[in-house]
């Protein structure tokens, strides 16, 4: 039996793979009905597409711009030559929980994962028998948490709002020195998620991007909550403990987006449970680590080099690097950037002065 603590869209994913392969699997969920509450921007790279199928089915919107704003208003434009996606992560949870179910699994909704010891799990006032725990219980995990796997680890805080305002369906909009930074993804013409991330004041940071883009906006709802940032010395698996996905604070930490990453690590779980911590490590790490050297860069620049760093970006030779690779591996393009624009090296100083 594989306890799967979590029903967001690793943990579902997570449970699909394994229930695929005829392993017994139950799912334990704190919320009583699945996608609730939404904390999440809620774009993907087309990476998205080659890991889930059936997109259309919560698909909301395809991005086939990026605007890259200064703090000067002066902004750099790019075309993806691979679409991105704006998806509705309820309807995306929902659909990965509906095709666990179909392989078999079992849903325990409205319950509460209470503790382990060795082969047994309390489910509220329960104790069941199981053979792995895996925790895929977001930043907080109340699994890391009970198994001494925190580890220390760090968090930003997202906050969003959906709003009524007039912008460009086919166009995102980022804006890098508000908070860590801000975007504006839209839904349609008339529908966008205004949002940052922040280390200390998202709601300062957010009224900041909302002055600035949208004033006076009619908002819709608001959606916030904490995202972990990559911990390289993070814990994957002790005994027959495991985690994954926010849990395992496998998020990017240049957008602070987790659904590739753990998506990717829920596969190699399914693949290898036993070795799973060295495994996951060799095919996330050097992502990771390099997307978390250039997010400590970035918190380091000042309004200048901000605006200094946005103008080389506007280089054709630099903005066809962009174009053409998706952001989620960086390894795979940060060498292409550095001989398209040596100036970029000076950057690096920064993580030793």
């Amino acid at each position: 039996m594989i306890t799967i603590v979590g029903a967001g869209p690793v943990g579902n994913y997570l449970a699909y793979l394994f229930s695929k392969q005829g392993k017994e699997v139950r799912v334990v969920e704190e919320h009583k009905e699945i996608g609730k509450p939404i904390q999440c921007a809620g774009i993907v790279t087309s990476e998205f597409e080659k890991i889930v199928k059936h997109t259309n089915k919560f698909l909301i919107n395809k991005i086939k711009r990026a605007r890259i704003y200064s703090t000067k208003k002066n902004f750099v434009e790019m075309k993806l030559q691979k679409e991105n996606l704006v998806i509705d992560r309820s309807k995306l949870d929902f659909y990965l929980h509906e095709k666990a179910k179909d392989q078999g699994t079992k849903y325990f909704l409205g319950e509460r994962f209470e503790g382990n010891t060795k082969n047994k799990i309390k489910i509220g006032s329960k104790m069941l028998e199981t053979d792995y725990i895996i925790g895929a219980d977001g930043p907080f995990s109340s699994v890391a948490k009970h198994n001494d796997l925190l580890c220390n680890r760090k968090f930003v805080v997202g906050s969003q709002i959906r709003a009524k305002i007039v912008c460009e369906k086919d166009l995102v909009e980022f804006y890098p020195g508000i908070g860590c930074f801000g975007w504006v993804i839209p839904e349609s013409e008339e529908v966008a998620r205004v949002g940052v991330v922040s280390y200390s004041k998202p709601n300062d940071d957010l009224n900041k991007l909302i002055d600035l883009r949208c004033k006076n906006c009619n908002i819709i709802d608001r959606q916030g909550g904490f995202i972990p940032i990559y911990n390289p010395k993070q814990i994957l698996k002790k005994a027959n403990v495991l985690l994954v996905g926010d849990a395992a604070t496998q998020v990017k930490s240049t957008s602070f987006g987790g659904l590739v990453p753990g998506m990717l690590a829920a596969e190699v779980m399914s693949k290898d449970i036993k070795k799973y911590g060295a495994k996951a490590k060799k095919k996330l790490h050097k992502d990771l680590y390099v997307g978390l050297l250039m997010r400590k860069i970035m918190d380091r620049f000042s309004e200048k080099e901000f605006d200094d760093f946005i103008k080389l970006f506007g280089k054709e030779r630099l903005k066809r690097v962009l174009e053409e690779n998706d952001r989620d591996f960086p390894t795979k393009f940060m060498f292409k950037l550095a001989l398209a624009e040596p100036r970029l090296l000076k950057y690096v100083k920064k993580l030793v002065f």
